[in-house]
């Protein structure tokens, strides 16, 4: 009985949710385990008057508003993953999505063309330049914020303090 349960729960899911899982699940690991434990190990060595080179206050702060945006992407995947939950796990089908699948890929040149006039995008394009021009734009809104935070810090540099525990505990 067990078995057939899980074969069916396992059949719920589409080779796509299951990717959107493991990039999220993989996404969350690599923050966890690389980039936080890359971030203190910058903090150890702006604490460190010996090292060099050695990471300033801002270089900090552009590392953290780094790992902010990192982290602001796989909210969204987890989100995106709830939101699959709450539909049984089925994708949702937007009316650009079918479009695109009952488009044919474009022919594939065998020579490529001298001079191209500009070529007019499709609407899967445009979604994907949305994405990439919001992330442009959450990384603008990142590098400001730094170099305002860069500005106020230089002005007061000597009233910035950094705690590193002494123990360190692992899971």
């Amino acid at each position: 009985m067990k078995t057939k349960c899980h074969h069916q729960c396992f059949s719920a899911f589409s080779f796509s949710v299951l990717g959107k899982v493991l990039s999220a699940v993989g996404s969350a690991q690599l923050l966890m385990s690389q980039k936080f434990q890359q971030f203190r190990g910058l903090c150890e060595q702006n604490l460190n008057p010996d090292a060099n080179p050695r990471p300033t206050a801002q270089d900090l702060a552009g590392f953290w508003d780094l790992l902010q945006l990192s982290i602001e992407d796989i909210s969204m995947k987890f989100d995106e993953l709830y939101h699959l939950k709450a539909n049984s796990w089925q994708l949702v089908e937007t009316p650009e999505k079918r479009k695109e699948e009952k488009k044919p890929p474009p022919p594939v040149p065998k020579k490529p063309a001298k001079s191209k006039p500009a070529v007019s995008r499709d609407k899967a394009s445009d979604a994907g330049d949305k994405q990439r021009q919001e992330a442009r734009k959450r990384l603008l809104a990142a590098k400001r914020a730094a170099s305002v935070r860069q500005n106020s810090a230089t002005e007061s540099a000597d009233s910035i303090e950094i705690y590193v525990p002494e123990a360190q505990t692992r899971l």
